[in-house]
């Protein structure tokens, strides 16, 4: 790792990470986003503005326009890899192995970043860069708030308040059935979520 520091006092760190994907670079494909026309949905009469500004998702749509740079992805990904709690624990372990002294101490007195929770760490042009669920928020310029759920069973609640809503309380409901807003808003989600 090596550091660099510019006219002031502020110093920048550089790290060499290895490839983790093992797979030529030119093999990977990058999937642009590309930005809903809510204009053109709305003059198809399928007005989505107030269900989006309710989800306060806006500035996730306005981010879509953005640029995209492909190369700079794909160096992210080849060198992208999860850092967690067991990761975490690892490298504690790591550092107490090399240094017995250190059992029983906080990361920082072990020399390690904190951890806040789960990130990707990857390396771009030798800059360290991060994902976590705060980055992704603060790109879409949305509030790091709301729900996810794991493993909904059949019998969860929210579950039929969604048949309710999207279905008109009948799960054999087919996409042709239910309302256009319901289908235009499914093909979002699924274009540009999932």
């Amino acid at each position: 790792m090596a550091t660099s520091t510019s006219g002031s006092s502020s110093q920048s760190r550089y790290s060499l990470k290895p490839v983790t994907v093992p797979l030529p670079i030119d093999s990977l494909v990058v999937q642009v986003e590309s930005p809903v026309d809510f204009s053109s949905l709305k003059r198809n009469k399928v007005d989505m503005n107030a269900l989006i500004s309710a989800q306060k998702m806006a500035g996730y749509f306005q981010m879509l326009n953005g640029p995209t740079y492909v190369n700079m992805v794909k160096e992210f990904w080849i060198r992208a890899e999860v850092f967690d709690v067991d990761s975490a624990k690892a490298q504690e372990r790591e550092a107490v192995s090399r240094n017995p002294s250190l059992r029983g101490k906080t990361r920082k007195e072990m020399g390690l970043e904190p951890f806040h929770g789960l990130e990707i760490r990857s390396a771009v042009i030798g800059i360290p860069v991060s994902i976590t669920e705060g980055v992704i928020a603060q790109a879409c310029m949305m509030p790091l708030e709301g729900r996810f759920q794991w493993n909904v069973t059949s019998k969860d609640a929210m579950l039929d308040s969604f048949v309710n809503l999207l279905l008109r309380g009948n799960p054999a409901t087919k996409l042709a059935e239910m309302d256009i807003e319901h289908r235009v808003l499914l093909k979002i989600m699924n274009e540009r979520f999932f």
